[in-house]
């Protein structure tokens, strides 16, 4: 039976990840190939829809690389193929993690920055994990939070929704 701290850590990773991948998709953190293979792009070649969609980049477009470029292409197109619902919950998304305080955005990255270097094996045990901790009642869900807040209360800092925990702190 795993222990109360990883199945917390894992949960909560859970959480963040769904957070940060309803965000950014993985396709946007991958690099692109080398500018050579991709041309760089003029702001006049663009179409009207992207250049509306990329309007507040229009200053620094044809400075950007061609890999950053494309990627913001690429973005673009995946948002205008998706459905309005799924759009409405990155919005939502987005305002919520812009809401969070600095130091907790931080940790949100580098929990995703942890998990994209993870192996595929530990990748799995995680989202394993997260799928179980969804099953739990919604009781069972705030003693485990609250059990946690108890056991870490250096984690539970002002104006923080509640404890987020740190892997790279965890691992130590």
């Amino acid at each position: 039976m795993m222990s109360f701290k990883i199945k917390l850590k894992m949960s909560t990773l859970g959480f963040l990840l769904s957070l940060v991948f309803c965000l950014f998709s993985a396709q946007g953190f991958a690099q692109a190939s080398s500018s050579s293979a991709n041309p760089i792009i003029s702001w006049e070649s663009l179409n009207t829809e992207q250049q509306q969609m990329l309007s507040r980049f229009q200053d620094s477009w044809n400075s950007l690389d061609a890999s950053q470029q494309q990627r913001m292409l690429r973005r673009i197109e995946r948002w205008r193929n998706m459905p309005p619902e799924q759009r409405e919950k990155i919005r939502r998304r987005g305002r919520e993690l812009s809401d969070f305080e600095k130091e907790r955005r931080e940790r949100i990255r580098n929990n995703f920055e942890a998990f994209a270097n993870m192996s595929e094996e530990e990748k799995e045990a995680v989202r394993q994990s997260y799928r179980r901790y969804r099953e739990l009642s919604e009781s069972r869900r705030q003693e485990l939070f609250e059990e946690f807040q108890r056991r870490h209360p250096d984690q539970n800092g002002p104006g923080r929704r509640g404890a987020v925990p740190d892997l790279d702190e965890q691992s130590r």
